[in-house]
């Protein structure tokens, strides 16, 4: 820490200040990524302390990063982003928490509604505005079998705009499950309309706070603060965007994925992410032909096969959409932070997918996803991961003659 802050003083346009104000708040952007969220942590601890030293803006922007995102001031996206008390999860953190909350539930210590809620925001990285502003009637349920669910996320109203606008998205396998049961259970509770709120809560501002309440009474745990994780609804937006920039998504198509109106705002994100300036699918390059380099003998028959076999770290499931069914195995220690398994199958030469895995499943989740785009660059975003798939299946049939 002391490193870090020594860094961050030492520059140019630090000399001789008195008082932390945004501009000197964004000067942390000019030291290495690796020292910002050492600063932010402490300058929260001395805000808390009401200490001297730190301006009203800079105090809210401790207290309230989420605030600075919604006024669209991109510009210290990088600074949120990076916070290891309110940014961006990191992929063992995010596990972590699925795992808390599935066994939590498991066990019955949290509701269905409960556990609905969570998987909302886990899965959408909607604001807590958004999900207050839904109704019954915009989760369309098109099969209860095969958990297909189509969410009208509302978007943040403009300036110039009167009526509600929507965009439309598929529900991930787990949340659409969980969906279909809350409202089969609320049907069943008490008579029900389509008008009703989603979540009968009081207010958007209490929603996300029950939301948070419930992850934080669970035994997580973050590797990199040695404590439980901190949790507030904005974590899990800014970790589907970082998410999706890991994969190789367009400012454009993360735009879309976060409700935002225009891509201004994405820059910021990948600015905040030095690792990613060059996206995955660019460096692997546009011929199809690296996926047959991708998999040749690394695919695996079972868990023993694998690289790191007994690992149980290197297991790759997928929650989202196969229930948490294993489709592989990773088979380096790096840790990459990317989406897995769809960024794996996108071009990963150290995955190694499990012949028997619902690849079929898998392909159809991943078809129904593009099918309800209408944008041509969103349709076209887990081409890759398409691909792949087709690999390994045309792989495993051959192995089977």
């Amino acid at each position: 820490i002391s490193i870090a802050v020594k860094r961050w003083l030492d520059l140019p346009g630090m000399q001789q200040k008195t008082e932390i104000d945004i501009p000197e708040l964004n000067q942390l952007n000019e030291i290495s990524a690796n020292y910002r969220p050492f600063v932010i942590p402490l300058l929260r601890r001395i805000s808390a302390l009401e200490m001297a030293g730190l301006s009203e803006s800079t105090i809210d922007f401790l207290k309230h990063p989420h605030r600075w995102e919604e006024n669209g001031k991109g510009a210290y996206y990088s600074l949120i982003t990076n916070d290891p008390e309110k940014g961006a999860l990191t992929e063992q953190e995010i596990h972590n928490i699925h795992a808390k909350l599935h066994g939590a539930y498991a066990a019955g210590v949290i509701s269905l509604a409960d556990y609905t809620l969570c998987w909302f925001f886990i899965g959408t990285g909607t604001r807590p505005s958004q999900a207050y502003r839904m109704k019954k009637k915009d989760v369309v349920v098109h099969s209860k079998e095969g958990m297909e669910v189509t969410l009208r996320i509302p978007l943040v109203k403009g300036e110039l705009t009167v009526s509600t606008e929507y965009w439309t998205r598929r529900a991930p396998t787990v949340l659409a499950e969980c969906l279909i049961k809350y409202l089969d259970q609320q049907s069943y509770q008490h008579e029900t309309d389509g008008d009703d709120p989603l979540f009968d809560d009081e207010s958007a501002q209490y929603l996300g706070f029950r939301m948070s309440s419930i992850i934080r009474r669970l035994d997580t745990f973050s590797e990199r603060l040695g404590a439980k994780i901190p949790i507030n609804p904005y974590r899990f937006r800014y970790t589907l965007a970082t998410r999706a920039l890991a994969q190789g998504a367009s400012d454009y198509e993360v735009a879309r994925l976060l409700t935002h109106r225009s891509t201004s705002c994405i820059q910021f994100y990948r600015a905040s992410m030095p690792e990613l300036q060059k996206p995955i699918r660019d460096a692997l390059g546009k011929e199809m032909g690296y996926f047959a380099k991708a998999f040749q003998g690394k695919a695996i028959t079972g868990l023993h096969e694998a690289t790191r076999a007994g690992d149980p770290d290197a297991v790759i499931t997928d929650f989202l959409r196969l229930m948490g069914k294993p489709v592989g195995a990773c088979g380096t220690r790096a840790e990459c932070y990317q989406n897995a398994p769809v960024a794996c199958l996108a071009g990963c030469s150290h995955f190694e997918p499990l012949l028997d895995a619902p690849w079929e499943s898998l392909m159809e989740s991943l078809i129904a996803d593009q099918d309800l785009e209408t944008e041509l660059r969103i349709r076209q975003i887990n081409h890759n991961a398409m691909s792949a798939i087709q690999q390994i299946i045309a792989l495993r049939d051959n192995s089977e003659k």
